[in-house]
């Protein structure tokens, strides 16, 4: 998978020397402080039926526990305006038009990601929090039945933030993956004439060390009148599986159960980015967007906003992540 790359352009001033003198008296004070780099990318959790969903960032803010928040600006190349990635602009856009970076987050998946800040300069030390901001227009949900429009409650006036902090080491890079996990975020408003959908993003934010579990599915599991297998991955040993309701017992992330061609059952799954860890992992059928097209599915889809109920089959290890590890677990 391609990862989308964004240039740098400019730098972030630093504390400078005061010099103050009076008469024959003064005082000097060198105050300066270290910078460090970061890189802010996009990650996803795949969900079923959706074809794509495109989220549309013009921007990012990052807000130092010490000093003013730095805004930084997706910008158009003023020679060639047309090329991507962008430039990326401290401040506002002053020679060229802003851009819009449009992500597809069902593209960020299993491993991959998009950059949307890459190796900028920011004070070292703890970041408080950081806010993506989105263009007038959010996005948009690709399905089966049509392109439907994403709205985000007040995202394009206070963007998505997350309030989550890190550290920035001096004179080294940091690199910072968000998980935008579709899967929790997407909400389906009824409407007589055409469905809308609201992006209510539940962030997750993993910053240095990360492993990954990969695993075959039983193709006796995988019941065809069914909308599609997931596995959902819980934190903790023993973990008893619920359905998502945007609540402490939620999954951390979850991702799909594909046709493999070259795994001994003919399904797999594979999800990245989890911290080192213990976690349990559940198979639950029919997991994802509901579609009124007629269809009947042995599951209800698991709509973020209720209490669904879902009959989950649990592995039968616990998965043990490690730092840059693949564990394996089978269902």
């Amino acid at each position: 998978m391609k990862t989308t790359n964004l240039c740098q352009l400019g730098t972030i001033m630093t504390a400078c020397l005061l010099l103050a003198a009076c008469g024959g008296d003064s005082s000097n004070s060198d105050s300066s402080s270290g910078t460090g780099s970061l890189s802010l990318a996009i990650v996803d959790a795949p969900i079923h039926d959706a074809q794509a969903v495109t989220v549309n960032f013009i921007g990012a803010v990052v807000k130092p526990e010490e000093g003013p928040a730095i805004e930084f600006n997706f910008c158009k190349d003023p020679v060639n305006p047309d090329v991507d990635p962008p430039i990326v602009q401290q401040g506002e856009c002053t020679d060229s038009d802003p851009h819009v970076e449009r992500i597809d987050l069902l593209k960020q998946t299993a491993g991959a990601s998009a950059l949307l800040l890459d190796d900028v300069e920011v004070p070292a030390g703890r970041v408080n929090w950081v806010r993506l901001v989105l263009d007038d227009e959010a996005g948009e949900i690709v399905l089966s039945t049509g392109t439907f429009p994403l709205t985000v409650p007040s995202g394009n006036q206070t963007g998505l933030k997350l309030n989550r902090g890190f550290i920035v080491p001096e004179d080294d890079e940091t690199k910072v993956y968000i998980d935008f996990d579709v899967r929790k975020s997407i909400v389906e408003n009824p409407h007589p004439v055409m469905p809308r959908y609201k992006l209510k993003p539940t962030l997750r934010l993993v910053q240095g060390n990360y492993g990954a579990i990969v695993g075959e599915v039983d193709a006796a599991l995988m019941d065809p009148t069914c909308l599609g297998g997931s596995i959902y991955i819980f934190a903790g040993a023993g973990t008893t599986p619920d359905d998502i309701e945007r609540d402490e017992n939620d999954p951390v992330t979850s991702t799909l159960v594909k046709p493999d061609g070259m795994s001994n059952t003919g399904f797999s799954y594979h999800v990245d980015f989890l911290i080192p860890g213990d976690y349990t992992l559940a198979f639950v059928c029919a997991s994802g967007i509901s579609q009124d097209d007629g269809m009947t599915f042995d599951e209800p889809a698991d709509e973020p906003d209720d209490d669904d109920d879902l009959s989950f089959t649990v592995a039968a290890e616990t998965a043990t992540v490690v730092d840059d590890g693949e564990e394996r677990i089978d269902f």
